[in-house]
């Protein structure tokens, strides 16, 4: 068995345990390879049925189940045989297999550069809670936010991107004139010039770099990694700038929203220098991984913001079903990416999810198993900061783990919901 088949085999077992673990007790005794998982009591047919279609989905085999489900698999040694057999027949029916290894199997997609910028003020939450007409301790006690990131009178989206744009292409050691892309995410600004145009003109970037403005809100930075990974992985680009930027405190002021809603959010953005490099080229920074997305429609009114002719803002803001659908999804996410992965929370080096705010934060963790300090602070001291939450996090979670050896680093999980509900997650080594 030649190192490639030898990782494959380990990966399949990997998930195969690791199902197993999920569906008995945590600190459990793993069955041997042949012993019958419901014969001996260890599953009912219900739980057999969870286990074989947790394995189907962290296989990333859609058709696993319906192959097996004549005559399903009972133990290690016949489950690991059926996986074999299921791959080896998606790999028969890749009409690529043949044509010898593409270029992007061997292309890495390497955060080479970050940096983030907030307002700079700061609000402290009995200020908030004073300006929205609010109890004492609405947002302090209650949502856990202790200050907010706003921006000064002649600050805004653009020149906190900016800011936040520099600093990536200063730690990529990458001039602007090398970028052919740039992608920019924002759930606040509006208007045409688009944000992307106004940065490309601001950052003095050439003429054929193109420009992509990216929806989805605290979703935004997830859509816009995977675009960058796409367009890198293709050829179309060697280095891409992706930006997202939020100013809430414009939009979101007493007298157009309520203080509950209104009161959670601050100003801010982040940038990331993607590039594209082949396997053995140079060591990278860190590399991208795998991503998900969804959306799950059922809890679509929760939240709805629109404008009204006259000017003012039209919100729904249902903030415990909110909550619940956030919290719900983000715990989806993070548990998958550990089971696809095969680590333990104490080697995940960080989380870098969305915030709602920090009492949401709190929850999760607990939900989720993992340490609070797990989890980069943001919305503590920064508030929600929209498309740009899950940028700083990981913006802070990079600069803490870049100076241990990659081999002793663990990965840095993403996960994000916005209005929808939408959901994206994804992997950072």
């Amino acid at each position: 068995m030649d190192e490639s088949q030898s990782s494959g085999e380990h990966r399949l077992r990997r998930i195969v345990e690791n199902c197993l673990h999920r569906a008995l007790e945590l600190d459990s005794t793993l069955p041997a390879d042949d012993e019958d998982w419901i014969a001996t009591g260890l599953l009912d047919s219900m739980g057999h049925v969870d286990v074989l279609l947790c394995i189907e989905k962290a296989a990333g085999l859609a058709d696993f189940f319906n192959r097996i489900e004549s005559a399903p698999p009972r133990t290690i040694r016949s489950t690991l045989s059926a996986l074999r057999g299921a791959v080896a027949a998606q790999e028969q029916n890749n009409p690529l297999q043949n044509a010898g290894p593409r270029e992007s199997d061997s292309v890495i997609v390497e955060i080479a550069g970050w940096g983030f910028a907030v307002g700079a003020q700061r609000i402290q939450a009995s200020a908030l809670e004073a300006e929205f007409g609010l109890s004492a301790g609405t947002i302090r006690e209650r949502a856990g936010i202790e200050s907010v990131a706003r921006v000064n009178q002649d600050e805004n989206e653009i020149s906190l991107t900016v800011r936040a744009a520099k600093e990536a292409l200063k730690q990529a050691d990458l001039d602007a004139s090398e970028l052919d892309w740039i992608l920019a995410s924002s759930e606040t600004f509006i208007g045409f010039p688009s944000l992307g145009a106004l940065v490309h003109s601001q950052l003095l970037l050439r003429e054929t770099c193109g420009v992509l403005d990216i929806g989805g809100a605290c979703v935004g930075l997830l859509n816009a990694l995977l675009s960058a990974k796409l367009l890198l992985t293709a050829g179309a680009a060697r280095h891409v700038l992706i930006a997202t930027a939020d100013v809430h405190s414009r939009r979101l002021s007493p007298g157009r929203v309520p203080g509950e809603f209104g009161g959670l959010f601050g100003d801010g953005a982040s940038a990331f220098v993607l590039s594209r490099c082949k396997t053995g080229e140079r060591n990278p920074r860190y590399r991208l991984g795998d991503f998900q997305f969804g959306c799950t429609g059922t809890f679509s009114s929760a939240l709805g913001i629109a404008a009204t002719a006259d000017g003012k803002l039209e919100l729904r803001f249902d903030g415990e079903a909110l909550a619940r659908a956030a919290v719900l999804r983000l715990e989806r996410i993070i548990a998958d990416f550990q089971l696809q992965l095969g680590v333990a929370p104490e080697t995940v080096a960080s989380l870098a999810t969305h915030q709602p705010n920090p009492r949401l934060v709190e929850l999760l963790a607990k939900q989720t198993g993992f340490p609070l300090e797990k989890f980069p602070v943001v919305a503590k001291t920064y508030g929600n900061l929209g498309s740009s939450t899950c940028g700083v996090a990981l913006c802070i979670a990079l600069t803490e783990h870049v100076a241990e050896p990659t081999v002793d680093r663990g990965p840095v999980i993403l996960a994000a919901v916005g209005p929808g509900i939408l959901w994206g997650g994804g992997v950072v080594f």
